[in-house]
């Protein structure tokens, strides 16, 4: 593998992202019998791409996502999950929480990136209901948001309750709307900062196990002492029964939780800055030994649950998805890969970064029938590496960017936005 792979693939991703804007934003995929919707977090992950590689003939694309997904915005402030091309915007899948939290994210980068002011002070009032929403969420006021079932980006995956993707983009986009709030008139933008440093505390409190000898180590975490009494249970309850683990459980609820490794969540927490550099070093140590960058980064999780397990759900089997090592359950993912390359970057791990950068370059190129045609597949099979799903992926192409400019940067791009974004 060479380096002229990376950069021609870099330069094919370009060419992806361009097939992918319509007059209502970036559409999912670019072939006509792909996704032709705008989604709201494909669209802001298509965002950061364009930020990342600073496209500026693609901005006006990604200013049109953003006026799309605000013109779909329902009246208590909830963004739609997607819109048509007819600007009709659908209900299917509809409860989830990830679209407004990328889209607080996707107008702090549009405005860091390329200095955008008028769509900050034009959707001001919409970025302020938005987040005021996803706040509601916090239905026990313990500082993190609840979720319902399958209603995030993995819409076919049995998280629920406290879920940490949905959480370290809540994160972010609490940190997001502070810093926006500094150049742009939001409501409360203290506040929401001071919100960020809570979730932060809550994260490593109920989503990182630590015991010593199998006994709850209150002293690990100071945000329970007089705390919420739900938080303590929950805390208690995962250290008795496992000890600890080498990465932030992917979701805590009422008096249960999920023991399996969500890789995209975990790369998103090390670069918000959420572990310290002891439990970063953890966690990515832990990627390492169980592959879950092979043959191609990234699974989306580690184990895939089988049939029986405690999180198996017998609707994994609709459409033949979510079979073991196929698709939310253990497939591997393009743009999860790119920011596991860019968690790699953030914790100084470059030789690491830069090898599952060449692989990711091989995965993207791959397409069906072991031909090279650089299909940029939405996913591929957990084991086989066998290219799947839609081809011509906006956010495939778009986390290839992403990742392939934080490695010749030599620094997560975006994250470390004046310091504030990670932490």
């Amino acid at each position: 593998m060479t380096g002229e792979l990376v950069e021609e693939a870099a330069r094919r991703a370009i060419g992806v992202l361009e097939r992918c804007v319509t007059p209502l934003g970036f559409r999912a995929s670019a072939t006509d019998d792909g996704y032709p919707e705008v989604w709201a977090r494909d669209a802001m992950i298509v965002l950061l791409g364009v930020c990342a590689a600073g496209l500026e003939s693609l901005e006006p694309a990604a200013r049109a996502s953003l006026e799309t997904l605000a013109a779909g915005q329902s009246p208590l402030g909830a963004l739609p999950i997607s819109v048509d091309a007819q600007g009709r915007r659908s209900t299917a899948n509809a409860g989830g929480l990830d679209g407004n939290l990328w889209y607080i994210i996707g107008h702090h980068a549009l405005h860091a990136t390329f200095g955008e002011m008028a769509l900050l002070e034009r959707n001001r009032d919409s970025i302020a209901r938005a987040m005021l929403w996803a706040r509601y969420q916090d239905s026990d006021e313990d500082g993190l948001v609840e979720t319902q079932e399958a209603a995030d980006w993995a819409d076919l995956l049995a998280g629920r309750g406290k879920v940490l993707y949905d959480n370290v983009l809540y994160l972010l986009a609490l940190r997001a709307y502070a810093a926006m709030a500094r150049v742009v008139e939001l409501p409360d933008g203290p506040a929401h900062a001071e919100l960020a440093g809570t979730v932060v505390d809550q994260l490593n409190a109920l989503h990182w196990v630590e015991s010593r000898d199998g006994i709850w180590d209150t002293a690990s975490s100071p945000a329970l002492h007089g705390a919420h009494m739900e938080s303590q249970r929950l805390a208690q309850l995962t250290v008795t029964q496992l000890w600890s683990r080498p990465y932030y459980l992917p979701w805590v609820a009422f008096r249960s939780y999920g023991d399996w490794c969500d890789v995209l969540a975990n790369s998103l927490a090390v670069l918000a800055g959420v572990p310290d550099p002891v439990r970063r070093a953890r966690v990515l140590d832990h990627f390492a030994a169980v592959g879950v960058a092979e043959p191609y980064p990234a699974r989306s999780i580690d184990p895939a649950i089988q049939p029986g397990d405690r999180d198996w759900r017998e609707y994994y089997r609709n459409g033949n998805l979510n079979l073991p090592h196929q698709y939310h359950n253990g497939g591997i993912w393009p743009f999860v890969g790119g920011f596991l390359v860019a968690a790699l970057i953030h914790a100084g791990r470059r030789s690491d970064a830069e090898s599952h950068l060449e692989r990711l370059a091989a995965a993207v190129r791959c397409g069906r029938g072991g031909t090279e045609t650089w299909e940029f597949n939405e996913w591929h099979h957990g084991v086989s590496g066998r290219p799947m799903g839609r081809p011509l992926q906006a956010w495939s192409a778009a986390m290839y960017l992403f990742a392939y400019h934080s490695v010749q940067r030599g620094r997560p791009v975006y994250f470390d936005q004046g310091g504030m974004l990670g932490g």
